[in-house]
């Protein structure tokens, strides 16, 4: 399958290029700086992921697209410094459904979070204080709007929202409609149910919760 990537970069993102290209998989990403290509084998072009230009060049031939964007944050600290655009998430996904329909490109997945939209009130009381008073709240507001553009659209989309993420090594993941019935999964886990969800074909025009 050939897959463009946006945000390989990223945690995430990264894992889900090297295990992409591990199963034999053709990736093209979109990153801001060459020097940051770090995973062999990827075809990088670099720029913005809201350059319509470029977009339209990174989809040709493309069978299958991954978003893995987020707002940044200068740590992991909920109250920390936001140093991303606070619409690069929705931005990217408005410029890119209409040149996915242009390049006949109709698979999507979008990494979103769990707590965004119709999900925030699964979440226990504590949690939803943190997020809606701290900065990962400017993230989450940005998932919301990439979110309504998928659903509008005639994409075959689905949008994955994972729980609290960690480091750990283990790709054990689920994944349902509706409430979570775990509070964490690793990246490399979430990582992997993208993967195997792509290949599948399943979930499509479904908005999951993922866990471990």
């Amino acid at each position: 399958m050939k897959i463009l990537i946006l945000g390989s970069t990223g945690r995430t993102g990264k894992l889900l290029t090297q295990l992409a290209i591990a199963r034999n998989h053709q990736v093209t990403a979109i990153i801001r700086d060459k020097r940051n290509a770090t995973v062999p084998k990827v075809k990088h072009l670099e720029g913005s992921p809201t350059d319509p230009r470029l977009l339209n060049e990174a989809l040709q031939g493309i069978d299958a697209v991954v978003v893995s964007l987020n707002i940044n944050r200068t740590s992991d600290n909920p109250f920390a410094k936001v140093v991303s655009p606070l619409t690069l998430i929705s931005d990217s996904v408005g410029v890119l459904i209409p040149a996915m329909e242009q390049n006949k490109v109709k698979r999507i997945i979008s990494v979103s979070a769990s707590g965004v939209g119709d999900s925030y009130y699964h979440m226990p009381l504590v949690g939803r204080l943190l997020i809606r008073h701290s900065n990962i709240w400017k993230a989450y507001e940005d998932h919301a709007r990439q979110e309504q553009l998928l659903r509008k659209s005639d994409l075959e989309w689905t949008i994955v929202r994972p729980v609290m993420l960690n480091n750990k090594d283990t790709d054990k993941a689920k994944a349902t409609i509706g409430k979570p019935s775990g509070s964490t999964i690793s990246r490399k886990a979430l990582a992997t149910l993208i993967l195997d969800t792509l290949e599948s074909e399943k979930y499509v025009r479904d908005c999951v919760s993922v866990y471990s």
